[in-house]
């Protein structure tokens, strides 16, 4: 059986070349894989394609980082923040080509590519989503009197970010929330890299096993990044960051303000630098 490998952040990022079609789990601002974006960016990555699960901050600062030349996505939201500065600015420029599917063809898709298939059929919503992204929808022939289906494409990323609260020295990746689609995205993907919160023992894992949700067999990488997924929140361990990610969204107004968050929350090469930047204080606060 697979056992996965325990590296540093940026050897876990040495082997995603350019041009590779990345999927990131969590949903909006739950359990976003933030260590390991801020690692990707660092090691300078170039057009990448995105695949986000429902997200925020971590597609839209590949995206503002100058990573991303597509994604193909339900949406990519700040809630009660706003828009999502960076891609919405790409994407009205053209800048940023957007596949713009609903939440059937995201899982279809992914779907499809569990099953080793081309496409999987979902229920025709009467959207005009086709028309826009023709390259993930085509209608399937029905009988008279059948439900109207589409044939969605499958999703094959390269390589999927994940961020879950704890996993074994065996590798066996516990979720202490809800996983949203991040199982799907490691079925679906070639290649799946995980940040944890902490590493526990095999009897912990063995005591709740029912909050397994990546087999080690499922995983290739594992990294450890406590408070891995700040300013989103990982559940049962620290909510999400509201005045951090309200202050991306204030520094994202000019190119002159987002780099210099940049430099200061994301180029330091330590994840320990990041955290010291972010501040015990505000750490302990958001904590369980």
């Amino acid at each position: 059986m697979k056992k996965p490998v325990f590296v540093s952040l940026s050897e876990a990022m040495a082997d995603i070349p350019d041009g590779s079609r990345v999927a990131l789990g969590g949903w909006i601002f739950n359990g976003q894989p933030m260590a390991l974006v801020r690692a990707l960016i660092r090691k300078g990555a170039k057009n990448l394609d995105l695949v986000p699960a429902p997200g925020s901050i971590a597609p839209d600062m590949l995206i503002g980082a100058g990573c991303a030349r597509s994604t193909c996505c339900v949406f990519i939201s700040f809630e009660q923040f706003g828009l999502a500065p960076h891609f919405r600015k790409q994407a009205e420029a053209g800048t940023l080509k957007v596949y713009d599917l609903d939440g059937p063809a995201i899982a279809g898709g992914l779907r499809a590519a569990i099953c080793d298939l081309p496409y999987m059929p979902v229920p025709d919503l009467g959207t005009d989503l086709p028309r826009h992204a023709p390259e993930h929808y085509r209608e399937l022939p029905t009988a008279p009197g059948e439900r109207k289906l589409l044939a969605v494409t499958a999703i094959h990323p390269d390589v999927c970010l994940l961020h879950a609260q704890q996993a074994d020295d065996l590798g066996n990746v516990q979720y202490l929330g809800t996983p949203f689609f991040d199982a799907m995205l490691a079925q679906a993907s070639r290649k799946v890299i995980v940040s944890v919160d902490r590493i526990v023992s095999r009897e912990t894992v063995r005591a709740s096993n029912h909050l397994t949700k990546l087999p080690r067999s499922m995983v290739d990488m594992i990294v450890e990044a406590p408070f891995g997924a700040h300013p989103t929140s990982s559940p049962s361990l620290y909510r999400n960051d509201e005045a951090h990610l309200r202050a991306y969204v204030e520094a994202s107004r000019t190119d002159e303000a987002f780099q210099a968050y940049l430099r200061h929350y994301v180029h330091p090469e330590r994840h320990d630098a990041y955290l010291d930047a972010v501040g015990g204080s505000m750490l302990a606060g958001i904590s369980h």
